[in-house]
């Protein structure tokens, strides 16, 4: 995944992302072992504490947290290559012709929000310029600084429905059938790459129901079975072919235009 995402000129994303999610598996590695006692390979144990009791910090506990925190990591660079492969806008007209009302209640929430943050960067500017201190350390100066936000924020909220509500209305959203002024065309190459998608997903289904590559550390830390192993390779394997026509596309145009 991480080979793809640099193949798709995504390092600095890339490096941002392992960046920021680190501290949070680091946040899970801590409290996870305070928070579960389970395990046998015990690594402290602490004397009674008053309310709390004793604080058992095992081997076990440690490592399924490192795993869910690798879980983690492995969910957010998916939608970090999902990003970078899939256009926001060709993803948005394609999924708005089988949910248009969950595609354009998302579409709407993004567009506040980065209103919403442009709204707020422009006032502290000019409340900056004009000399307030947003450095305070007194909490009612501070809540009576960052008073005009929440004005600006119930403005810049009912403003701007108002002017979507004309919008939907004056385009007649809603009242037959969406029309489409731009397409997406599928060509030869995303066959391929859809073809391979579902070789991955048919081996990831068949280890799902034939219970291989699941690891489970507790009550006692085990090493990988063979079938397990086996089962990894070959998603490895797919993966891997999948980089290799990224990579090919990506470096000799004539293949992509070929395939």
């Amino acid at each position: 995944m991480t080979i793809n995402i640099v193949l798709l000129d995504g390092k600095d994303k890339l490096k941002k992302t392992i960046k920021y999610s680190l501290y949070t598996t680091i946040w899970i590695m801590i409290i996870n072992p305070l928070v579960s006692q389970s395990g046998r390979t015990i690594i402290y144990k602490s004397p009674r504490i008053p309310v709390i009791g004793k604080i058992r910090i095992t081997l076990e506990s440690i490592v399924f947290g490192a795993n869910m925190g690798v879980k983690l990591i492995c969910i957010v660079l998916i939608f970090l290559l999902y990003s970078l492969m899939i256009d926001r806008d060709d993803s948005f007209s394609f999924f708005s012709k089988f949910a248009h009302k969950i595609t354009l209640t998302l579409s709407m929430t993004t567009n506040i929000i980065h209103r919403l943050i442009l709204e707020i960067t422009r006032v502290r500017d000019v409340m900056i310029l004009r000399g307030v201190d947003f450095n305070q350390k007194n909490i009612f100066k501070k809540v009576k600084m960052y008073y005009p936000f929440l004005k600006i924020i119930l403005i810049s909220t009912l403003e701007g429905s108002l002017d979507r509500a004309e919008s939907l209305y004056s385009k007649k959203y809603g009242m037959g059938t969406r029309t489409s002024y731009s397409q997406v065309e599928i060509k030869r190459v995303d066959y391929y790459f859809n073809f391979i998608n579902l070789i991955l997903l048919s081996v990831f289904t068949y280890g799902l129901f034939s219970y291989m590559g699941f690891y489970d550390p507790y009550n006692e830390l085990k090493f990988f079975k063979y079938k397990d192993m086996l089962f990894l390779i070959y998603i490895d394997l797919v993966l891997l072919i999948h980089s290799l026509m990224i990579w090919g596309c990506k470096k000799w145009k004539l293949l992509k235009y070929m395939i």
